[in-house]
């Protein structure tokens, strides 16, 4: 592909200035020289997979920066150019997302190992930088797993695993629903092929019959709503994807009859009032399944999205969803903080910094911007622990549950009634009593769902106890139990431990050693050292919460200190 072509694509997503087409054909010719006779492992060149990035990046309207950090996002890993030379030519914010994007894949995935939560935590801290870093991650995920079928089958199941746990929820919790998606379905494909085209086949055979009245359908609808004058961008269709039948079809007890929206029709108007217009032209000309009616315009989700859901019986026993919308709905349901980005008028890149100028994000954004922000404290936090929490707090699906007063309160899915407490106050979490979920009584472990009305029963004379830290689910419930039960030296709790490393001996092993200790919050009382030989003999005396937390500590100090030989 030529300049002038990607331009021309560029243009019918973005008007961009003439200077910043400029930059961006400036980092075309740079990259194109640079990935000149580098293919990748279908025998491609190289460039092709960083046009292609752009892309995906424009379909969702990013500024020139993040369009030339995509043209350039490999070039310091594949083709050997340093940063100091991205920065000289494209400036310090173009530099920035590409060594981000680079130093985020150095460190290859493997499941339940250190390296899965080191590349997280540099994502982490990144993302929380500039959030323009996750979706030029994401955009390159995309393409890469576009095309995975040509890596070995180990590297495609753990890529696609990688996929899965983090950038398809990453996409979700974004609001790139499109994207996550797409994202979602690839990584089910690779992970479990079978399965996937079983499903395939299911959805093709229970279609058969509908996709060629479709045109049709539109047709008819069209008409009806030209005839009421009512201003129509565009009817566009989806058939379901797998990944998200499998889902579904395991809520429904794998049962596809009970799955109507095999098929869904997107109808884009201009108005509110429109949106409800159509609805009724939609009623009369098809017989409405009535429990399927969503009103997500009226009651938005609270992410955001908004959209009439409306279940038809568009032919004999078969059904189709249909979701109607405004532009600007799509727009945000589809490009989540991307549309945000897109639209922004700023005087310079650093509006996209810092959660400066977010007066276009709704307020789940802005606690995915929050919660990013906390994480950026992270250095010294244990690897594991960062792992379990990271995927707990951040990329867990979330539900959204009702104080009595009304007030609206984010959770993980799976949080107990405990974790709740702790949301609203480490007070409120420290003497709970009880809970109500609906006016009714449930135990300290219940898992309340979405619409859930909780009101908390706490009485001063009820405190922590180590229990809890098996019932609660969330890293700030845990952290606000474990920091009383340390206040308090419960002795019940906390237990003595002699730790003797065995290790080859050089500078700066006990400093790296204490360190890891300390990331774990586990206080040293007494340290003695000697050495025979080349060897270091190190005995701690620690003060520990738990035999588990004991245990995980030593696996991360083997794990961690390449030179220990044996702990005992």
């Amino acid at each position: 592909m030529e300049f002038e072509e990607l331009k021309n694509l560029l243009l019918e997503n973005r008007n961009y200035k003439d200077e910043e087409l400029e930059i961006i054909k400036r980092a075309f010719d740079f990259a194109k020289i640079k990935f000149k006779g580098i293919y990748r492992k279908n025998g491609e060149p190289y460039f092709n997979h960083c046009i292609r990035t752009a892309l995906n990046l424009a379909k969702l309207k990013m500024d020139y920066e993040t369009i030339c950090a995509g043209l350039l996002h490999d070039i310091l890993e594949d083709a050997r150019v340093e940063k100091e030379e991205i920065l000289k030519e494209f400036g310090k914010n173009i530099a920035f997302l590409v060594d981000a994007v680079t130093k985020i894949g150095e460190i290859k995935y493997r499941e339940k190992n250190l390296v899965q939560a080191e590349n997280l935590r540099k994502l982490i801290l990144y993302v929380a930088e500039d959030l323009r870093v996750a979706i030029l991650k994401l955009a390159d995920r995309l393409d890469n797993m576009r095309t995975l079928e040509y890596l070995p089958e180990e590297k495609r199941k753990r890529i696609a695993l990688e996929t899965h746990d983090v950038y398809a929820p990453l996409a979700l919790r974004l609001g790139i629903f499109e994207w996550a998606s797409e994202l979602d379905d690839l990584s089910f494909k690779f992970l479990y092929p079978e399965k996937y085209k079983e499903i395939e086949e299911e959805i093709k055979n229970r279609l058969k019959g509908i996709e060629e009245i479709i045109p049709e359908i539109i047709n008819k609808i069209e008409q009806e709503i030209i005839k009421r004058k009512i201003n129509l961008y565009t009817i566009q269709y989806r058939i379901k994807k797998p990944a998200s039948v499998y889902r579904k079809s395991q809520k429904k007890n794998f049962d596809f009859d009970q799955i109507y929206d095999l098929i869904a029709f997107r109808i884009i108007v201009s108005t509110i009032d429109e949106c409800y217009l159509v609805l009724g032209i939609l009623h009369s000309l098809f017989k409405p399944l009535l429990e399927e009616f969503d009103d997500y315009i009226t009651y938005p989700k609270p992410n955001g999205y908004q959209s009439l859901h409306t279940t038809l019986l568009i032919k004999e026993n078969k059904y189709a969803e249909f979701q109607i919308k405004t532009l600007e709905m799509h727009i945000k349901n589809e490009e989540g903080v991307a549309a945000y980005f897109a639209y922004a008028q700023f005087k310079d890149t650093k509006g996209y910094r810092k959660g400066i100028g977010l007066e276009g994000l709704t307020e789940d954004d802005i606690r995915f911007i929050k919660e990013l922000t906390k994480w950026k404290n992270i250095e010294n936090k244990d690897p594991e622990e960062f792992l379990k929490e990271l995927k707990t707090d951040i990329l867990q699906e979330k539900i959204y549950v009702f104080t009595p007063k009304g007030d609206v309160i984010e959770l993980p899915k799976g949080s107990t009634v405990l974790d709740f407490a702790y949301k609203i106050h480490s007070e409120i979490g420290h003497h709970f009593a009880g809970a109500k979920v609906n006016k009714k009584i449930v135990p300290i472990d219940y898992e309340p769902k979405t619409g859930d009305i909780i009101e908390i029963i706490t009485n001063k004379n009820k405190h922590p106890s180590p229990d809890w830290l098996k019932i609660v689910k969330t890293y700030n419930a845990r952290k606000h139990i474990r920091s009383y039960l340390k206040k308090f030296r419960l002795s019940d709790i906390r237990q003595t431990y002699e730790l003797k490393i065995i290790a080859k001996d050089r500078i700066g092993l006990l400093k790296d050693i204490s360190n890891i200790i300390s990331a774990y919050g586990i206080n040293i009382i007494e340290v003695r050292s000697q050495t025979k030989g080349n060897l270091a003999i190190l005995k701690f005396k620690l003060v520990v919460d738990d035999k588990d937390e004991y245990e995980r500590l030593k696996a991360a100090i083997k794990r961690r200190i390449s030179d220990v030989i044996k702990i005992e």
